[in-house]
């Protein structure tokens, strides 16, 4: 294993239709330079992340930092690392992060009538 997935920093609950960021950390655990890169899905939807790939000199860790809109329901991200070999990209490690939706509900006022005089 060159490319381990040592961290997933994204918040445990967010409202339906907020962005969330996800940031994935990964460290060159090789003894020289290697291409990394990684991927993330959640249910079939593949999450984007800021760079394709990144090259991470020897014992170094690397951010690769992700995004997507919350859907209206629970998610499992699933991030997987890779590395490159010199002619296709190795899968290596791999992590999940639950995040769970916040549903909001609607707040009913107290409306009190103070006084009231009949006319």
């Amino acid at each position: 294993m060159y490319a381990d997935i040592t961290k997933i920093e994204a918040p445990s609950s967010v409202q339906a239709g907020e962005q969330v960021i996800v940031d994935v950390s990964v460290k060159n655990t090789d003894d020289s330079d290697e291409y990394m890169s990684v991927t993330a899905i959640f249910d079939s939807t593949s999450i984007p992340f800021q760079f394709d790939y990144l090259i991470v000199a020897p014992g170094q860790t690397v951010v690769f930092r992700g995004w997507f809109v919350m859907p209206s329901k629970d998610v499992r991200i699933t991030v997987y690392s890779h590395y490159w070999d010199g002619s296709k990209w190795i899968q290596d490690d791999r992590m999940t992060k639950d995040i769970d939706v916040v549903l909001l509900t609607p707040q009913i006022s107290e409306f009190k009538i103070a006084d009231f005089n009949k006319v």
